[in-house]
């Protein structure tokens, strides 16, 4: 089989490559003329680090050297200083709103050689590999000056560094000194270990953590000390703990929890001038006050963890803090701890000041909505919330949602939807269950959701369903970045509505498929859970994985069937109320990596994939069910549900519609995205999409669309392409623009597409442009 390539030769090779490398360096070269006499441009610094012996981690050491420089010089793509281009680019005087917009906010000014200075940054590149164990490190600078740019160059020669090779605990005799001693087991400091200033910094913060853990409340990690000596071995450093004799006295002695005042209803404007009422003890040295029968007692009391005689330990402290704020409905939450004046004891009292958020509150939102399914247009919300229905911080909300969408993109007609919904839910913040839960972490406060909602779906030229719903379920955290949710109770009815006359003719030959896919109901469970390591804090490596399972109809099916409690219709079902219930499982998971490489760079990689399998009661899934492949948050190259089922090309008189065949039972997505970040509001992405959704089995309507082992491979769709995102803190405008690398459908031989950007029609032809709000994953 001939497979189509890219092919480069000496005649394209100017076009394709070298005339947009010319344009990029005279680009580049420009900003000469903006500069006034005598003048120089920084372009940066070149770091050289000479060693006679091999250093580790040196490209941690680099990093840190360069974190150390300042000023940067203006960012480039190649030769081409694209802030730079953009502040020169409106001239001195900016004419116009427009104009002076791009050169304040999306330009920057040239970094100018006279702002940097050489000397004072040898000196912190040294002071930096000090920190890090080299303490005789040795640092040249050396300046490029030319006549309208400069650089500096740095020469760092660095011999191996210090190693710790003793950690000598405290010889005081004290009841701290021995407290602290005692959790040298658990030390992060190690015989052998690099020398790291953090690291004692890190080892400072894990003790004064310890100690107030076993009540030193007003312990803090400056009063611990480090004495280092380099002269006891060769590149060893001996280090010993030592405590000030600055240290108050109050530091040394541990303190008890006395009495706990919770003051429900904490005015921050009068703060400490407020006068008390409605005094409650809720339990031995535990008051309420400003109560007035706002919340019922047991649920503040349930979100306090600290205890009168008790030791402090900050577990207890940040336990009610969190459950405090967890419950929903507090604004502010302020916990002062107070001494008390006993010579014989020390106490501690505690005043926790509670703000209320406003109890009931309607809103309205108008909104622009915009779909993985491509489709964009305005909505409108208006919310009820009630914060503390039961006076048990239950959240009762009720939400009328409407929106107008048209299905944004070439080709597609005047194809558009209406979607209007009510939803009322409450939420519970704690299990309700016949039966106790255990092992879960209390840290965070578990939810117990009720929902009941209806919603009308208004496709033109296509069909109209309404959904009901129901829901009882669970969420709960086990860490900051788990996250599990259990819907034990899920019962969702669809009824199909007005249908075009083209649709007519499908549903009436196709009485099955119309009664899969839309005219049944769902009753059943799910089950979810998430891991997010990106809400510990950014980091170098961050972690999201979803994964999804829901299953529906076991049960009633063996009800009617194993129990011999139900008779088949007609149509060789089970019905209940004369409408027939799904049964299926379905699964899927959804894992995405990102990898920090520094200077405002990410790169992102992401595979999604899932099966669900009809059985029993049912042949096909029901349509919110089934997957569906392409779009603004899928494969970029192809519009939302144009893909698929495996190589099914549908006929032209489906293409361009809402194409119901166009969905499967098994999907497989990979994406790989580069991101950059231009200016703060500005950034650029580089993107590969792949993948496509199968049936299980070959459905007539759809041929190709079956899943074969030894053809998937040759069905992925491929698409690449570049976008613009606007960071507007308050949301993300995204821009991609794609075009396909590997159309499945495509009978021509070989793999890959033609490509041909400098051909009109081709661009006419596959370029797609995304318009969505935040970033696809």
């Amino acid at each position: 089989m001939t497979k189509k390539y890219f092919k480069i030769t000496s005649t394209n090779i100017w076009k394709y490559f070298l005339i947009p490398a010319m344009v990029l360096m005279s680009v580049g070269c420009s900003y000469q003329r903006y500069l006034e006499e005598g003048q120089q441009l920084y372009t940066g610094s070149d770091i050289t680090i000479e060693s006679e012996e091999k250093i580790s981690q040196k490209s941690e050491v680099e990093s840190e050297i360069n974190n150390v420089l300042r000023p940067k010089p203006n960012e480039r793509i190649l030769y081409w200083r694209y802030r730079l281009w953009l502040y020169n680019v409106p001239g001195k005087e900016p004419g116009n709103a427009l104009s002076k917009w791009v050169k304040g906010t999306l330009g920057r000014p040239p970094v100018l050689w006279e702002n940097f200075d050489g000397e004072r940054s040898a000196k912190l590149i040294k002071n930096r590999l000090f920190n890090m164990g080299f303490f005789d490190a040795q640092v040249e600078y050396t300046p490029v000056v030319k006549p309208q740019k400069a650089s500096a160059e740095f020469l760092v020669r660095l011999s191996p560094a210090y190693t710790i090779s003793e950690i000598l605990p405290l010889e005081d005799t004290t009841l701290l000194a021995e407290e602290i001693n005692s959790s040298l087991d658990k030390s992060l400091l190690q015989p052998d270990q690099t020398y790291r200033l953090n690291r004692l910094k890190e080892e400072r913060n894990r003790i004064t953590k310890y100690l107030r853990d076993k009540g030193y409340f007003f312990f803090n990690p400056d009063f611990i000390l480090f004495k280092a000596d380099t002269t006891a071995a060769e590149r060893q450093v001996k280090l010993a703990f030592s405590l000030p004799s600055s240290i108050p006295d109050n530091a040394h002695h541990k303190f008890q929890i006395r009495n706990i005042y919770i003051n429900v209803n904490h005015d921050l404007s009068t703060d400490n001038e407020q006068t008390y009422s409605d005094s409650t003890a809720l339990e031995d040295g535990v008051f309420l006050y400003n109560n007035n029968d706002i919340f019922k007692h047991i649920t503040i009391q349930r979100a306090v963890f600290l205890e009168k005689d008790n030791f402090y330990n900050t577990k207890d402290h940040d336990l009610t803090i969190n459950h405090l704020m967890g419950l929903g409905v507090f604004k502010f939450v302020n916990l002062r701890f107070n001494p008390v004046e006993d010579k014989e004891n020390n106490f501690l009292d505690v005043n926790i000041l509670l703000t209320q958020m406003q109890k009931k509150s309607l809103s309205a939102e108008i909104s622009g909505v915009s779909k993985s399914s491509n489709f964009a247009g305005p909505g409108l919300s208006i919310s009820f919330t009630n914060r503390n229905f039961l006076r048990g911080a239950e959240n009762f909300s009720i939400n009328l949602d409407g929106s107008y969408e048209w299905l944004m993109g070439k080709g597609q007609g005047n194809i558009s939807s209406l979607e209007t919904g009510i939803t009322s839910e409450l939420l519970v913040p704690r299990f309700v269950a016949p039966f106790g839960i255990n092992n879960i972490s209390p840290m965070f406060i578990p939810q117990t959701r009720f929902l009941i909602g209806f919603s009308h779906l208004s496709r033109t030229n296509a069909f109209s369903v309404s959904t009901y719903r129901s829901q009882i379920g669970y969420e709960w955290r086990q860490s900051v970045t788990s996250r599990y949710q259990f819907n034990p109770f899920v019962f969702n009815f669809f009824s199909l509505g007005n249908i075009s006359e083209d649709y007519e003719q499908f549903f009436t030959q196709e009485i099955l498929f119309r009664r899969g896919l839309f005219e049944q109901f769902l009753l059943g469970g799910e089950f979810s859970f998430t891991w997010n390591t990106q809400l510990r804090g950014p980091g170098k490596h961050s972690w999201y994985v979803n994964y999804n399972l829901d299953s529906s109809g076991n049960l009633t099916y063996l009800l009617l069937d194993g129990l011999n409690m139900g008779e088949l219709s007609e149509e060789g079902d089970y019905e209940i109320f004369n409408q027939s219930f799904s049964q299926f499982t379905r699964t899927s998971f959804d894992t995405r990596y990102y990898l920090d490489l520094g200077h405002d760079q990410k790169l992102v990689t992401r595979i999604a994939a899932g099966v669900g399998i009809p059985y029993g009661n049912s042949s096909i899934l029901p349509y919110v069910k089934l997957f569906t492949t392409g779009g603004s948050n899928s494969i970029r190259a192809f519009q939302p549900r144009s893909l698929g089922p495996g190589a099914y090309n549908p006929p032209d008189s489906l293409r361009n519609t809402f194409n119901i065949y166009q969905t499967g039972e098994i999907k497989l997505e990979l994406n790989l995205e580069y991101r950059i970040a231009f200016t703060s509001l500005i950034h650029g992405a580089l993107f590969v999409d792949a993948g496509n959704v199968w049936n299980i089995e070959e459905r007539e309507n759809a041929p190709g669309g079956k899943f074969e082992k030894d053809e998937f491979l040759n069905q992925i769709a491929l698409g690449t392409g570049l976008g613009l995102r606007f960071d507007f803190t308050f949301f993300i405008l995204r821009l991609d623009l794609a075009f396909p690398l590997a159309v499945p459908y495509d009978d021509s031989p070989g793999y890959f597409q033609p490509f041909e950007p400098f051909n009109s029609s081709w661009l006419g032809d596959n370029l797609l442009l995304n318009l969505a709000i935040g970033y696809p994953f």
